[in-house]
């Protein structure tokens, strides 16, 4: 599923914004389940900020660029 994300957005041919959640910054439980879903959704934000042309992390209001090749 996710390399379909990923083509998906490789292909597009106009403006495209993404939105996701950045939780792998804080305290992180130790519970099997959730290290699970916060290694995946990492995972998962280092794949599509890979083939995006920009990546902006917003941090209390404040846009901090991380990827820009456009």
């Amino acid at each position: 599923m996710t390399n379909h994300l990923l083509e998906a957005i490789s292909q597009g041919t106009g403006p495209l914004v993404l939105v996701g959640n950045e939780i792998g910054l804080g305290v992180i439980p130790l519970g099997r389940e959730v290290r699970a879903f916060v290694d995946a959704l990492g995972l998962l934000n280092q794949s599509v900020a890979a083939v995006c042309q920009r990546v902006t992390l917003m941090a209390a209001g404040l846009p901090l660029t991380l990827k820009d090749d456009a």
